[in-house]
């Protein structure tokens, strides 16, 4: 998985939470406190940024889809497949669904 800038001060947060808890626990004695490690970093910490990133998605996905849309349009009509009043027309027409 790759880090973002949108998962980074998620990430960091829930690891300093993780140290914190674990070593606050050994540090007061709590017999099972080495469990935080790697519930923490092998659990909760991938399960969070796989959420985080899921969220993110969807917004990525159509996105790229309008680019890919205008890209093509763009190139249809620099190759002359089309003309520049159809290419206005549906350059608008793409525009409308965005809003």
């Amino acid at each position: 998985m790759h880090a973002t800038h949108d998962t980074t001060p998620l990430a960091g947060a829930l690891s300093l939470g993780i140290l914190a808890v674990g070593l606050g626990g050994l540090a007061l004695g709590v017999p099972w406190a080495w469990v935080a490690f790697p519930v923490g970093y092998g659990g909760v910490l991938p399960l969070a940024l796989g959420l985080a990133q899921r969220r993110r998605e969807p917004e990525t996905l159509t996105d790229d889809a309008g680019d890919d849309a205008l890209a093509t349009l763009r190139e249809r009509y620099a190759t002359g497949e089309i003309d520049e009043r159809e290419f206005e027309a549906r350059v608008e027409g793409l525009l409308e669904t965005e809003r």
